[in-house]
């Protein structure tokens, strides 16, 4: 009797697998790695990287970029600072900031579908529009204000872990649903893999790329107010690097470039990974100049990877 045994897919596994075996080679490097205090400052760390990932993996899958998320989110924190420091209840200025942000998801969705503008410029001019938004609204300087319950959702604990992290896992299991388990999720997934063949279905395309930017901007927002609420502080420089820190970790997850495929879980790998590494370079000492280098070709390896397969694929 014939076996079948199914081939083992590197794509699939091969990020965890180089997820523990970098945890495995920085233990040995550095004790101080392990250690719980380490290990909860990381994922603290992670957490704001992670929300903001979560929803990119939605732009990615769709087959877009958005690269205006840090800027959304330090955006998201001056509202959130500037309307509570006036006097207004906390919830409200969080409410404002985040409708304020999903209102530019829409406009980002909205330019990319209906005019068809390529996502990484359109998201590129909202990038500067924010940011002059930002200056507007801080004066060119940070809003400083010491708010117990945003202190709290930034730096407080529940059961010993870090609020943040509570936060971020809370994300990652309700959109890791809404993926896998709903028509919406289902629908993403097509328009990402196949436009065309999502139109004859019946799947309105543009509508679903304005949800996932707007989806996007929304994590972005939340992620920016934990961030005003760990710092103490909007500043309008906050938020630089976040858009490719959230892309490098939704790729290095294995999330398709060119959208159709893609995991919220396998993001958190990603997002673990690209916080393990810097990390561990932080513990050993290495210049952070070597940190870009090393993240850079990181991406670069995880996108090739995932070209290289695609055409191979295609030449079968």
């Amino acid at each position: 009797m014939k076996i079948n045994i199914k081939k083992f897919n590197y794509r699939d596994y091969g990020v965890i697998i180089g997820f523990i075996a970098l945890c495995i080679a920085v233990s040995i490097a550095t004790p101080t790695f392990i250690t719980q205090k380490n290990i909860l400052n990381l994922l603290r760390q992670s957490s704001i990287i992670g929300i903001i990932s979560v929803g990119a993996t939605f732009v990615v899958i769709s087959g877009n970029f958005d690269i205006s998320v840090g800027a959304v989110a330090a955006f998201s924190g001056a509202v959130v600072m500037k309307i509570a420091t006036s006097g207004m209840p906390l919830i409200v200025s969080i409410l404002a900031a985040l409708v304020a942000c999903a209102i530019i998801g829409l406009i980002n969705g909205f330019i990319v579908s209906k005019i068809a503008v390529p996502s990484l410029i359109a998201t590129m001019g909202m990038v500067t529009i924010v940011r002059g938004l930002l200056l507007i609204l801080t004066g060119g300087y940070p809003i400083t204000q010491n708010i117990a319950a945003l202190d709290f959702l930034g730096n407080g604990y529940f059961g010993g872990i870090p609020i943040p992290v509570i936060v971020f896992f809370i994300m990652v299991v309700i959109f890791h649903i809404i993926l896998t388990k709903t028509k919406y999720g289902r629908y993403v997934l097509s328009v990402g893999g196949n436009q065309e063949a999502s139109k004859l279905n019946g799947i309105n395309v543009d509508s679903y790329k304005i949800k996932v930017f707007i989806v996007n901007a929304v994590l972005a927002a939340i992620a920016g107010i934990i961030l005003t609420g760990r710092l103490g502080t909007a500043n309008p420089t906050a938020g630089e690097g976040y858009d490719m820190d959230s892309i490098a970790s939704v790729v290095i997850g294995g999330t398709s470039v060119t959208g159709g495929s893609g995991s919220v879980l396998k993001t958190v790998i990603g997002v673990l990974l690209m916080s393990v590494i810097n990390n561990s370079f932080n513990l050993l000492g290495v210049n952070m100049y070597f940190q870009y280098i090393f993240k850079g070709l990181i991406i670069l390896i995880a996108v090739g990877a995932d070209s290289y397969s695609k055409k191979k694929f295609a030449l079968r």
